[in-house]
């Protein structure tokens, strides 16, 4: 199974690449990261497929990656390249594309593999039922992802109002966290971890982590609070909402 998801990323996120270097626009993998989820889940499952619980991890995976593939053309459908990968262009010349396919493609696709330890390891051990841990990351799960659906949903809508033009969303869930998409999608993950839960895969929990630090310190939040330092109506709004954790001290 390892070998098969391993050669399946690969090719996966070489065609992406090929699409990404045709089309001039390394922002096509966005689309790819929630589908590489949902192949490797698919993978595993296609192996291990006789559990009630692999069945639940499968769909939890499949419904997270395919909606966030779907949202995320639509919100880039007939835009320019992101300014991020826009930018890194110009950094890596002049070998752009060598530069994206080792540092974007094949390093995503390694992340992937790495986020999704807890489902196929999860999905490799025998479970003859749910364990009060399991059906609590399955509450933990639908809360991360309705709250990461709502937030993305709200914002376009907030987004829509002409009125809102220039300004910096401060209601809704924004009213709870600067980042409430965010802290949506690190919870699912760590409900993933507590649905796939058995003692003997505890060490899987690498997974969540994984994409707490990413989207903590790498590609997530510190880019969007870069993007906002030199405006004082964030900064006042940073002093008064959580960053990440709504009810907690800002």
């Amino acid at each position: 199974m390892i070998s098969s998801i391993i050669i399946s990323v690969l090719i996966f996120v070489n065609i992406f690449f090929l699409v990404a270097v045709v089309r001039k626009n390394f922002a096509v993998i966005d689309i790819g990261w929630g589908l590489g989820f949902v192949l490797i889940a698919m993978i595993a499952y296609l192996h291990h497929p006789l559990s009630f619980k692999n069945a639940i991890l499968l769909m939890c995976v499949v419904f997270w990656g395919t909606r966030l593939a779907f949202y995320i053309f639509m919100r880039s459908r007939g835009k320019p390249e992101d300014h991020r990968y826009a930018k890194f262009r110009q950094e890596w010349q002049p070998y752009p594309n060598l530069n994206a396919w080792i540092k974007v493609f094949m390093f995503q696709g390694f992340l992937m593999m790495i986020v999704t330890l807890p489902v196929s390891v999860g999905m490799t051990l025998e479970s003859k039922s749910l364990s009060v841990i399991n059906y609590l990351g399955i509450l933990i799960w639908l809360a991360g992802f309705s709250f990461e659906v709502f937030s993305d949903h709200y914002l376009n809508w907030w987004k829509a109002q002409p009125e809102n033009k220039g300004k910096i969303c401060t209601t809704g869930p924004w009213k709870l966290t600067r980042f409430p998409n965010y802290f949506g999608e690190i919870s699912l993950w760590y409900g993933v971890y507590l649905i796939a839960f058995e003692p003997k895969m505890a060490w899987t929990i690498i997974g969540p982590i994984t994409i707490n630090f990413l989207i903590l310190k790498v590609t997530g939040v510190p880019l969007l609070e870069k993007h906002y330092e030199g405006r004082p109506e964030y900064q006042e709004y940073a002093k008064r909402v959580p960053r990440l954790i709504p009810f907690t001290k800002p």
